[in-house]
């Protein structure tokens, strides 16, 4: 018989280019994702690395002011003593005192300058001194705690104001910009006991200070992390004077130089500025909170930073870090992400569509398995039904010969058997599957042959659909437990030997029984009976040892059940196949 070719499943192009779409979408939803959140994560590694850097200048801040401070201390006592030593050497009245003197003095206690200060009316002022510029110099308009502080030591009274250094008939202002020459920073020392009718006060530049600071001072940390030999990742840092960078006090101004305690920067450099810097500072010092922005400036991006602090008063910390490394490292990463995405998507593409090839062919083997099979019993069954025609011939004339002799009871009994015979082979099983049809057609054919009785009932079968692959797996699984089946009644000689199939759909689940009356099966084997090579038969049997084993393993491939009960009336084999 001539079979018609399978046309061969071809992948259409749309579903590939549709599949590649959706590929693309997912690398770039996964790429936007890891692109978000490696970005977040190096930018919280950064804010962290910051404010470990900002911890480390608040710690060197608040060390360097308790040092500073004990060095401006040791320079106060000095200059104390440097005021006793001048007292013991000048007249007691300042109008006996000339500057020369004073000159002559200053160098001999290895100070910068002295000036003898004295009542004037409501004013207290220079009357006396080394530097020109401090002789009759006012007083009376000092910010802050100073012309306080004279007219306490005046009144021979403990000095008792908020800043500088106070011990007995002395006061030490802190370091701050000379009035009376704004381009040096100095310390001064101011004392009187009542023996003179002056204040004596000797006083320093600040060269020592600023060496001490230079050295190992704060400006020497922040310096040390932005140059030194480990990168620190901060271009810029600055602490930041928020009453005055706010304009929340005015600076005191003098020959256009700013006073030293009104500086807007009090450590650090402040050259990277952001219009959002003032609104940033004003926040923290609000909030008590740490704030950041993302600028560029000079063509960088820049990740600023700023942090709250408590000094004597609360400050706020700057710091600049370059954020470009970040995005450098993001775009890095996320090179190699779609590198491994795009290689990854390719050779998912490749298997996806050698798999659609791969199954395609599984499908058309099958096919063409099951066309096999339908054809071939089909072919048995014309084969039986030519046998049939052949020996109705011979049935003819033997039924001729027998209404001849008048042999009605041979004649009756002769054309019953007929009858059974063609009935059986008339029996059309009814299955929505062509292969199963067949297979149990083929099966009567067989049964008839071997004398077996071989009964089949099916229900509600005729609706049911089954791919290719599964029909033909189920053909192999029927085939085999009914072989067995009639391999099991076979030895029986004087009972009639019965095999029975029965089918239908239960739930969802597609369920055949086969039952025969032949040996019963011992307890103690019926957990052998499905392991390979197993079997009750000969050696050399067609079906010796496999049939069970396959029909598990295909049926659990299906992830469906297989039953066994074996009684002294029959065996009855259940499978159980999900559709």
């Amino acid at each position: 018989m001539n079979r018609p070719e399978q046309a061969k499943p071809k992948i259409h192009l749309r579903s590939s280019l549709f599949i590649l779409m959706i590929s693309v979408i997912i690398v770039l939803l996964t790429d936007s994702v890891f692109y978000y959140y490696t970005k977040r994560m190096l930018t919280a590694e950064l804010q962290t690395k910051l404010e470990l850097i900002a911890d480390n200048v608040a710690i060197s801040i608040k060390h360097s002011k308790l040092g500073e401070k004990y060095v401006e201390n040791l320079i106060g006592q000095n200059l104390r003593t440097a005021a006793l030593a001048a007292q013991y050497r000048l007249d007691p009245d300042i109008e006996k005192v000339t500057n020369e003197e004073l000159i002559s003095i200053s160098k001999e206690l290895m100070i910068d300058h002295m000036t003898l200060l004295k009542r004037s009316g409501d004013d207290i002022i220079g009357y006396k001194s080394t530097e020109p510029k401090e002789i009759n110099m006012s007083t009376k308009t000092w910010s802050r705690d100073w012309f306080k502080a004279f007219n306490q030591l005046l009144d021979t009274t403990e000095t008792n104001v908020s800043s500088g250094q106070a011990l007995p008939h002395y006061w030490s202002g802190p370091i701050n910009t000379s009035m009376s020459d704004p381009q040096y920073v100095d310390k001064w020392g101011y004392y009187y006991d009542g023996r003179t009718n002056y204040i004596l006060d000797p006083y320093v530049h600040d060269t020592f200070i600023q060496n001490y600071q230079r050295e190992t001072g704060v400006n020497a940390v922040i310096n040390e992390m932005i140059n030194g030999y480990t990168n620190h990742g901060t271009a810029e840092i600055a602490v930041f004077n928020p009453p005055i960078f706010l304009k929340q006090q005015e600076q005191f101004k003098k020959e256009g130089y700013t006073w030293f305690s009104d500086r807007e920067i009090l450590f650090g450099t402040y050259t990277m500025k952001d219009s959002r810097d003032l609104e940033m500072v004003q926040e923290v010092i609000r909030s008590k909170k740490t704030q950041q922005l993302i600028t560029t400036i000079q063509g960088k991006t820049l990740l600023k930073m700023f942090i709250p602090l408590q000094l004597d008063m609360p400050v706020v910390i700057g710091l600049t870090a370059d954020y470009e490394q970040v995005q450098q490292s993001i775009g890095k990463q996320q090179l190699r992400l779609l590198l491994l995405i795009g290689t990854t998507g390719l050779i998912a593409f490749f298997l996806v569509i050698v798999s659609i090839r791969f199954m395609n062919r599984r499908r058309e083997l099958a096919a063409e398995h099951v066309q096999e099979v339908y054809v071939d019993h089909i072919d048995s069954l014309f084969r039986s039904m030519k046998e049939q025609r052949h020996d109705f011939n011979n049935h003819v004339a033997t039924i001729q010969s027998l209404v001849h002799l008048k042999e009605y009871a041979e004649l009756n009994r002769y054309t019953a058997e007929i009858t059974e015979e063609t009935t059986a082979l008339n029996d059309i099983i009814q299955i929505n599957v062509p292969a199963l049809s067949a297979i149990v057609q083929s099966k009567v054919i067989q049964a008839v042959e071997r004398r077996i009785t071989f009964e089949h009932e099916v229900a509600n079968l005729k609706q049911i659909h089954l791919g290719a692959v599964k029909a033909t797996d189920l053909v192999r699984i029927l085939s085999n437990l009914i072989d067995n089946a009639f391999d099991a009644v076979a030895p029986q000689k004087y009972v009639e030997r019965k095999v029975r199939l029965v089918g239908f759909v239960k739930g969802n689940s597609l369920i055949f029984q086969v039952y025969n009356n032949g040996e019963r099966i011992p307890y103690e084997r019926l957990e052998s009976i499905f392991e390979p090579g197993f079997s009750t038969k000969d050696e050399g049997t067609q079906h010796a040892g496999l049939g069970l084993s396959i029909i598990k393993n295909l049926v659990h491939q299906y992830g469906g059940k297989i039953h066994v009960h074996s009684s002294m009336n029959e065996t009855c084999f259940t499978i159980s196949i999900p559709l």
